[in-house]
This record gives C-alpha cells, sequence and structure tokens, in this order.
C-alpha cells in the first residue's frame, strides 16, 4: 500500500523539506526546458567574468554535491532519514550563505534543516532501526 513513511503531524517538518525541495527542482526544471532556460547560478552570484561564473558554479555544485554525498553518509551511518536530511539541508544552505550570502530560498531551507534537526534530537530520534538481515 502507498502512503506516506510517518504520520503528518508528527512530521510535518519533513514532508515541509521534501516539498520545499521538490518545488524549487520543478520550478527550475520546468524553467530549463520549457520556460526561457534558466541559470541557477545567477540566483547565488553577480559574477562579471567568465572565470568568476565557473568558479562560483563549481562552488554550487560542491555544495549540492557535498549535501547528496552527507545525508548518505549519515543514513550510512544508521542515522534516522530524517535527521541526515535535515543535517544535509543544514550543509547545503549555511556553505552557500557563508559564499555567496543569504537569500530567501537558502535562509528557508537552512531554516527547516535546523529545526528538523532539533526536533529529532529533542524527541530522540537520532539512530535508524537496524536491519534484520
Amino acid at each position: 500500500m502507498t502512503g506516506l513513511v510517518h504520520h503528518m503531524r508528527a512530521n510535518g517538518l519533513f514532508y515541509l523539506l521534501v516539498l520545499s525541495y521538490s518545488y524549487l527542482v520543478i520550478t527550475m526544471t520546468s524553467r530549463l526546458w520549457f520556460g526561457d532556460g534558466v541559470n541557477i547560478f545567477a540566483t547565488y552570484t553577480d559574477a562579471q567574468t567568465l572565470n568568476q561564473v565557473v568558479l562560483d558554479a563549481n562552488k554550487v555544485y560542491w555544495s549540492k554535491t557535498s549535501f547528496l554525498f552527507l545525508t548518505l553518509f549519515f543514513l550510512a551511518l544508521r542515522l534516522d532519514h530524517r535527521l541526515a536530511a535535515g543535517m544535509g539541508a543544514t550543509f547545503w544552505s549555511s556553505s552557500l550563505i557563508l559564499m555567496f550570502g543569504p537569500s530567501l530560498t537558502l535562509m528557508g531551507a537552512f531554516t527547516i534543516g535546523a529545526l528538523l534537526v532539533v526536533q529529532q534530537v529533542s524527541t530522540r530520534r537520532i539512530f535508524a532501526r537496524r536491519d534484520a538481515s
């Protein structure tokens, strides 16, 4: 049966993170393929030369790749998936804020990620159940 893994009310922050990231990806994809194109790096930087644009693009790519790696690494360490996602989102947003300054999207991702980490730690839902096999 298909459905949510966790109850919506008790895990609203996790589902809010999923929905907000879904919105980000869907919006970016629709602008890329069905709009006038999208320069996702322009939301982070106002680089003037090609070398600066490439350097800034590499920073954004590093941050996104690190977000994915850290989330997978935390899952491999048996951390609860909500905690892993919150920690990954907090890293992603804070690294971009430090490199490019705050934006509404990054501050929102940081806030949701940090609140998710606090929620998981305060409710002591830190580790996932060990696989029986």
